[in-house]
């Protein structure tokens, strides 16, 4: 969980917020849509930006500062360090291209879901769900699989840390009733999402096991229509269920070379 607020270094903090900025403004922001951004001052905004530009963090174009590509090299390192990414990853190709959806890989990190790797079937619907974006746990099923791997203990410092706020009408926000989900999912192995991140967005999940490594889900994402009947429903299960257990199988045969 977050360290307590006494420990953080508040320039850098200052640095990371200016990153944060370019993002929400757009591909391009200028220093002083920045600072206005950030209620800074012009002079601090300026700093912080030559300073992250030194390290290729950001990088200024004609109309100006862009996210630098050196994020991508980091994010890479992110993506692969212990080695679920490139073991999933054809298995979540293979989901997207049998079912025609689009399937995700997720990892949990630091209380919320972060999508790791997205495929695209031949009518998989148009939803942003880009490389690293962060999404709080229970608005997603991807995210309700993962907190189903977890203890009722670390459960509640999730939801103590970061509550349950609504996405959507459908979204969970009583814990009982979040607990209550969970529960069937751990029954089940599968964790269901209608319209609670996006309305009319369902989608289907399951955890993978992943020993020592990072927690890790695995989904396939469609239009509530495309879910409800209980024949589709069956397939994308036995799917998911094929998938997860190659990704187990090849996890632990890496471990025991």
């Amino acid at each position: 969980m977050n360290k307590p607020k006494t420990t953080l270094v508040k320039a850098t903090q200052t640095s990371l917020q200016v990153v944060s900025a370019i993002e929400e403004l757009g591909e391009e922001a200028t220093i002083t849509e920045i600072a206005n951004h950030l209620q800074l001052a012009k002079s601090t905004a300026y700093k912080h930006l030559v300073t992250l530009e030194e390290y290729g963090i950001v990088v200024e174009h004609t109309n100006g500062y862009r996210i630098g590509s050196r994020c991508l090299e980091l994010g890479g390192i992110a993506q692969r360090y212990d080695s679920i990414y490139e073991i999933a990853k054809p298995e979540v190709q293979k989901m997207s291209e049998a079912t025609g959806e689009l399937a995700n890989l997720m990892f949990e990190e630091q209380g919320y879901g972060v999508y790791t790797y997205t495929a695209r079937g031949d009518q998989a619907v148009n939803i942003e769900n880009r490389l690293g974006k962060r999404v709080p746990l229970h608005t997603t099923a991807l995210g309700k699989a993962l907190l189903s791997s977890y203890s009722d203990e670390r459960i509640v410092e999730v939801v103590n840390e970061y509550g349950l706020p609504a996405e959507t009408e459908e979204t969970i926000t009583d814990q009982t009733a979040l607990f209550d989900e969970l529960s069937r999912i751990r029954e089940e192995g599968f964790a269901y999402n209608r319209g609670e991140r996006v309305d009319g967005l369902g989608c289907i999940a399951t955890p993978i096991e992943t020993g020592n490594r990072r927690n890790a889900a695995i989904s396939i994402t469609m239009p509530i229509s495309r879910l409800d009947p209980d024949q589709m429903e069956h397939e994308f299960r036995e799917i998911l269920n094929q998938a997860a257990n190659v990704i187990e199988l090849n996890l632990a045969h890496e471990n025991q070379q």
